[in-house]
């Protein structure tokens, strides 16, 4: 009878860390904020492409304004996505929701690209002519793939 608190504080404890450590997996990496504020998600990109600190400063500026209107995109892509998948498992056979959802899938996709785009310019614009251009190249390429942010492989 000793044992059984022991034994129940041992069970609680472990299954508090199980569930931190799935919890952590299930959100993805978060962005890290390096001391001087700065992202650090953002350090590929000034040592990749040899950023001035004048020039990560901007892009920096971009990057944050640029967040939430990726979040945004994101966000409706994936609603839409749920109503397309709640159209398809409620109907038994073809229905015009359906194509209108698919429809809404499509713009919404197209609107991300292009806004990734117009904001992949501006980043290029901030940096030397030479390394802009290879960073549209590596953009280019990703938005050719059809996933530029990634938020599509969230609805695999």
């Amino acid at each position: 009878m000793k044992r059984l608190p022991l034994l129940l504080g041992l069970i609680v404890l472990v299954g508090g860390a199980t569930y931190l450590v799935c919890y952590r997996f299930a959100i993805g990496p978060s962005v890290v904020v390096t001391p001087d504020g700065t992202d650090a998600e953002l350090a590929w990109l000034q040592r990749e492409f040899a950023l001035t600190p004048t020039h990560y400063e901007k892009v920096l500026a971009l990057h944050h304004a640029y967040r939430p209107v990726c979040a945004d995109h994101c966000a409706r892509y994936l609603a839409a996505h749920d109503r397309l998948k709640s159209k398809l498992q409620e109907q038994t056979a073809w229905a015009p929701e359906i194509g209108e959802a698919i429809a809404e899938m499509a713009r919404l996709e197209s609107e991300c690209h292009a806004s990734m785009l117009k904001y992949s310019f501006n980043v290029a614009a901030c940096m030397s002519p030479e390394q802009g251009r290879r960073y549209l190249d590596m953009i280019k390429l990703q938005i050719t793939k059809g996933d530029p942010a990634g938020m599509f492989a969230a609805t695999r």
